[in-house]
């Protein structure tokens, strides 16, 4: 009795199983028929060129007595007025893809239900497991001129030369001078260097108990004298930018496209902005390449509407007029050929992976 209770019990899940067998194979072939029907939208992708700049921005705010600095202090041809001075230190180049509205295709048949895509709709595999690469997250910034608390002029004096209105002299109406003040300033400059000679030297009545605290006097008095210099001789501001821009060229191979502007006074500016100079992108494809893959590749009908690009090689160069400021090897999709693949290798036992930023295969294989 008991073996004849197991045997129908292993008749029943064995039933249960085919059953829901094929249940799955209905639902799979629903699904084959509505790919059939609909197909699967996907594109091919475009190079995009990225490229970073570095920037030094060095800023001179004249000081307020600087007509007095040679009179007081010997300072020789203190700047008389702001300056802003740009200058790119460093530049790199580097490549993304992006659906190309011009690549957009249909997948139909059996096939569609196969294909692998990336978030915004690339081919990236056929018939593989392929992890879609995430995509490149671009910011593109552009710095203005902000005023910033090193840029304003703090009333670091005891005679309150900055003020409008100085009642330091006498009580009343009678104020000083700017030159008055600037005299003052000067004075309070050598009274300061004075301070830190007899510090070193010894000759302060004031001992301090450690090195450590003639360190830190020091550096103080320093900073005093340095604050107070800056109103004759000016104040300096060095700042670092970086900055990105995006540049796609078209299918054409144009060898003349502008990447950002640049000017010294103004700084890294946009393509649009004509007041700076152009920086020009100069892209030389492999033309020996191009007619060697066309005079090869034959013209193939595909009914399953899969197509991939064979890239091509070319050479980048970033110019500010006749010097180049960086230049690379890169490989541009649009540039090459589009072709459609074979449709022997679309029957479900091959795989395929494509290159997300180019379209072009990277890998063929079974399952």
């Amino acid at each position: 009795m008991r073996v004849l209770t197991v045997l129908m019990l292993i008749v029943s899940l064995f039933a249960m199983n085919v059953q829901s067998s094929a249940k799955d194979d209905k639902k799979k072939t629903a699904g084959e028929l509505a790919a059939i029907a609909g197909g699967v939208i996907y594109a091919l992708p475009r190079t995009v060129i990225h490229i970073d700049v570095e920037a030094a921005q060095d800023i001179l705010i004249h000081g307020p007595y600087n007509a007095y600095a040679q009179k007081y202090l010997g300072i020789m041809d203190a700047p008389r007025a702001d300056e802003e001075i740009w200058s790119i230190t460093n530049v790199g180049m580097d490549t993304y893809g992006e659906p190309d509205p011009t690549a957009v295709y249909k997948a139909v048949g059996n096939i569609a239900t196969l294909l692998s895509l990336t978030e915004d709709g690339l081919i990236a595999g056929i018939n593989s497991e392929v992890k879609p690469e995430a995509g490149k997250v671009i910011s593109n910034i552009i710095p203005f001129r902000s005023a910033e608390k090193g840029d304003t002029w703090n009333d670091v004096s005891m005679h309150t030369f900055l003020a409008e209105k100085d009642t330091t002299k006498k009580a009343g109406t009678n104020f000083k001078s700017l030159e008055e003040k600037a005299a003052e300033a000067a004075s309070d400059i050598l009274k300061y260097r004075k301070k830190k000679a007899n510090l070193l030297s010894g000759k302060d009545d004031k001992f301090m108990p450690d090195g450590g605290a003639y360190q830190v006097m020091c550096t103080e008095l320093d900073k005093i004298i340095s604050d107070y210099t800056e109103l004759f001789a000016g104040r300096k501001i060095h700042r670092k930018h970086r900055l990105s821009f995006d540049v796609v060229p078209d299918g054409k191979g144009g060898k003349a496209l502008v990447a950002f502007r640049f000017s010294p006074t103004a700084g890294v500016l946009p393509a649009s902005n004509v007041s700076g100079k152009p920086i020009m992108l100069e892209l030389e494809p492999n033309a020996d390449l191009k007619q060697k893959i066309e005079s090869t590749v034959t013209p193939e009908v595909t009914t399953k509407g899969i197509y991939c690009r064979i890239p091509l090689a070319t050479q980048a160069r970033l110019l500010n007029g006749s010097d180049i400021l960086a230049q690379a090897k890169m490989t541009i999709a649009q540039f090459g050929v589009i072709t459609p693949i074979s449709d022997g290798l679309l029957n479900g036992e091959y795989a395929i992976e494509f290159y997300p930023a180019t379209g072009a295969i990277r890998r063929i294989g079974t399952n």
